[in-house]
């Protein structure tokens, strides 16, 4: 291991870092990077000879440090080593047949997922994103803990009936790594404030507090618990996808 080559390797991890930083969670970026200076190691002793041209060689096998930022959040392998060796042509030849024509969307998946998928990027390539079925499954693949705090929380949401499973939820979301503080003051916050808005603004008449607590919280408590909830899960899904994706990807 020359100097020179260890620095061309640092130099190549900071450049991945910096296109990295704001996109993902710093916990995150430490994975990823770790995971990638693992994986140019391993081509290093693999090549035999640790000389500048060998390492530089093995950098440009793993991309530009931009694009090698945009496959791991978008998902998608870029089989060119260089922008140089792409060809020009129109936008419209980089996009992605229908799916009647073999094009991506096809099978009872792509309608689950949805429309709008696949992505123009600005250099003129295109992108399929991860739809909700695939992200859901790589959540609980990968993070199982937090897959389960939102499926209580959409329990709660969709059936008032079961509202104490929040409490699991709630203790599931306090308890995670990959949510920070404010997410979580967010998940177990948010619900908690609407099931006490819900209960001071209920119109009904009771004698004492424990009678109006009794009646109230399940006439509006618990309706505004559930919704508060399922805001929730929209607002926790992405970033608990998102870990799921690169705890997936550094695991290939």
């Amino acid at each position: 291991m020359t100097q020179r080559s260890e620095q061309l390797v640092l130099d190549y991890l900071s450049e991945v870092g910096l296109a990295l930083h704001g996109r993902v969670t710093a916990k995150e970026r430490t994975a990823y990077l770790t995971s990638l200076r693992a994986r140019i190691d391993e081509r290093r002793e693999a090549a035999g000879n640790d000389d500048v041209d060998t390492v530089r060689r093995i950098l440009r096998g793993f991309g530009a440090p931009e694009h090698l930022v945009q496959e791991e959040l978008t998902g998608q392998e870029m089989d060119l080593e260089d922008d140089e060796m792409i060809p020009p042509k129109p936008r419209h030849a980089d996009r992605p047949p229908p799916p009647w024509r073999g094009g991506p969307g096809q099978g009872i998946l792509a309608l689950l997922e949805g429309p709008g998928q696949t992505d123009q990027r600005l250099d003129g390539r295109t992108s399929r994103r991860p739809g909700v079925v695939r992200n859901s499954l790589l959540l609980v693949r990968h993070r199982a803990p937090e897959a389960i705090a939102l499926l209580m929380l959409t329990l709660t949401g969709l059936w008032w009936d079961v509202a104490f499973l929040w409490v699991l939820g709630a203790a599931l979301i306090l308890l995670s790594h990959v949510w920070n503080a404010k997410d979580k003051w967010v998940g177990v916050g948010l619900p908690l404030v609407a099931c006490t808005v819900g209960v001071v603004v209920w119109d009904g008449e009771a004698r004492f507090i424990d009678q109006y607590i009794q009646q109230a919280l399940p006439a509006t408590g618990v309706p505004a618990l559930g919704i508060a909830s399922l805001v929730c899960v929209f607002y926790l899904f992405p970033k608990a996808a998102r870990s799921a994706r690169a705890a997936d990807r550094a695991g290939r």
